[in-house]
């Protein structure tokens, strides 16, 4: 073998074993690698190093330190506890014989964020915000936390927050390159994932945009009350105001502003809500929800100039904003849809097709304020249809407002407003309404009632109640409602053959018939869900026919009488009573009140008689 060959070997065994010896761990002296490291983190960012365990160098793939049981301090306070700690070191500082802190791996870390600790972390931050907008020395490329707990106190609600299993990795790998982030955690029990691109870190600090991408996941939270899965992404800039001086320009406080365009979805809107730690507010009322949408975002507020919701089935278009007024919510905004359906609005159905004596309620519906102006080429309420559709939504502290300023319905025009105010056991409700030309067929048809009666109908009802359920609000109902239909037809019923014939009432109604009319009318007086009725009267087709009686609201029950005439005057009248459900009453005919006798005396007192 010659001499160059046994050169080459000893130089290849000897790099070898220079580079596994680099590979491996070296424990050193704890307080001076300690020392090492600590002076380049108070000179960029004031923080002290402390460790009660060994560590370990290792120069290869990139020299770093390893530290058991650290903790990092600004003075006196710990700021973060962590099972371990790498320190990753540059290069050419590590060769020129000082330190160069490029990343941090946090393994185990407990973060607390106690109270009035913000002094504690503002001095870290702003000198890391003046070293990055100045771009002096070198800036830290990589952060790493592993199964890191995070926990402060909401400034909003002053409770304790924590978020557990935080895994998190952030690179920026040169300055003119963004930073990246992503993490994984859990907060209230719930999963999630967070993803950030693109950020520029000396033009955020140097109060500059910067262009952001960032994605927010979560799964479903375990149980009923944990929050629902969903999602929001965003993609635009942000730009971060430092000063109340710097924002006086446009009017707004100091912080960050974000714009650009943004998504939102969730299958439960009022779950994700309760799982932020938000009140539902008037979204108690939302299903499945989501909006996409150009947006500008301030400290206190968020404006779409440009936004899509959809609720459900329905998809509305147009413009909203959202502020936070003293710790309260309030939401406007003017939407528009082809098809809105609002079925969901509706009180489920007792079993037995009773009213509901399910608790009612606005605290749910009143934690936030909402002004809402809604449009819609057509919209469905459970069963009912309807065109051109203006509608409105006022919400303000304990009290709802509800505006249908028109509708076409059935051919005709409906308008109506109704208001709710909170009491301490239940709501007062104040309701008004008017309909013009409506065709009674098809509405009884969409409705699924019996189509008894055709024409085209007007009417107006002005009502008010109060109670704790459903059930109580009709029981309670006072007011007044009056309707009219000209040049309409009774089906299944012929008022001259029933005149006639009384005695065949009881299969009237099975045998069917027709009674044209030229006008019909009926006024009632409500107190305490009993309808009065005052005036009811069919005229038309040589039949003359009077109402009255009572419709008991809270049974659903009619307890009517009418009075009928056929021919001329003079002709006998029959008289019959309409008893029982009110979809569907039974005629019974009744016996002609005979006229009272004339009084007589006894025989005996014939003696007296002058």
């Amino acid at each position: 073998m010659s001499r160059r060959t046994i050169l080459a070997l000893s130089g290849a065994a000897t790099a070898a074993l220079a580079l596994t010896a680099a590979s491996l761990p070296w424990t050193i002296a704890a307080p001076r690698a300690v020392a090492f490291a600590e002076r380049d983190l108070a000179r960029r960012y004031g923080l002290g190093l402390s460790a009660a365990g060994p560590a370990t160098l290792t120069l290869l793939p990139a020299p770093s330190l390893s530290f058991s049981r650290v903790r990092l301090r600004r003075g006196d306070h710990d700021l973060v506890e962590s099972a371990g700690l790498q320190v990753q070191l540059g290069l050419a500082g590590l060769l020129a014989g000082r330190a160069e802190v490029t990343g941090l791996v946090l393994d185990r870390a407990r973060i607390a964020l106690p109270d009035g600790a913000a002094a504690d972390w503002a001095e870290p931050a702003a000198r890391l915000a003046a070293r990055v907008a100045a771009g002096r020395g070198r800036h830290l490329r990589r952060l790493v936390l592993v199964d890191a707990t995070l926990s402060g106190r909401d400034p909003r609600t002053g409770t304790r927050e924590t978020v557990t299993g935080l895994n998190l990795v952030a690179t920026w790998p040169r300055p003119s390159a963004g930073l990246d982030l992503s993490a994984a955690f859990t907060w209230r029990g719930v999963p999630a994932t967070l993803t950030v691109s693109g950020l520029r870190p000396p033009a955020l600090a140097a109060g500059a945009e910067t262009p952001l991408t960032a994605a927010l996941t979560w799964a479903a939270g375990p149980g009923a009350e944990g929050g629902a899965a969903g999602s929001a992404e965003i993609e635009g800039s942000l730009v971060w105001a430092g000063t109340t001086a710097d924002a006086s320009a446009d009017g707004a406080t100091a912080g960050p502003r974000l714009s650009g365009q943004g998504r939102f979805a969730t299958p439960a809107l009022p779950r994700t809500l309760a799982w932020l730690g938000l009140e539902p507010g008037p979204a108690a009322l939302a299903g499945p929800v989501s909006l996409e949408g150009r947006f500008t975002a301030r400290p206190g507020g968020v404006e779409w100039p440009e936004i899509r919701v959809q609720l459900g089935d329905s998809r509305l278009e147009g413009a909203g904003a959202l502020a936070v007024v003293r710790g309260r919510f309030s939401v406007s905004g003017t939407l528009a849809a082809e098809r809105l359906d609002l079925s969901g609005l509706l009180p489920e159905a007792e079993p037995d097709g009773g009213w509901s004596r399910a608790p009612l309620g606005l605290d749910a519906l009143t934690q936030g304020d909402l002004d809402l102006r809604l449009s819609a080429a057509s919209a469905r309420l459970g069963a009912l249809e309807a065109q051109d559709v203006a509608a409105g939504l006022l919400v303000r502290d304990g009290t709802v407002e509800a505006t249908l300023g028109r509708a076409t319905v059935q051919g005709g025009t409906v308008k109506g407003r109704a208001a709710l105010a909170a009491l301490p056991a239940g709501l007062d409700a104040r309701l008004q309404g008017s309909a013009d030309r409506v065709d009674l067929g098809g509405l009884f048809a969409d409705l699924g009632w019996p189509r008894w009666i055709l024409g085209r109908g007007q009417g107006s009802a002005v009502l008010d109640t109060a109670g704790s359920s459903l059930a109580d609000l009709v029981g309670r109902l006072d007011g007044r409602a009056v309707a009219t239909v000209e040049g309409g037809e009774i089906l299944g019923l012929n008022l001259a053959d029933l005149a006639q014939r009384p005695d065949t009432a009881a299969l009237a109604l099975r045998r069917g018939g027709r009674t044209h009319f030229e006008r019909a009318r009926v006024s009632l007086t409500l107190n305490d869900g009993i309808a009065e009725i005052g005036q009811g009267q069919v005229r038309g087709g040589g039949v003359t026919a009077s109402l009255g009686g009572r419709v008991f609201l809270a049974e659903r029950r009619l307890g009517a009488e009418a009075r009928i005439e056929a021919g001329g005057e003079g002709r006998p009248a029959g008289r019959f009573a309409i008893e029982g459900p009110w979809l569907r009453p039974v005629l019974r005919p009744l016996a002609a009140r005979d006229p009272l006798p004339s009084p007589t005396l006894p025989t005996a007192a014939s003696a007296y008689a002058p």
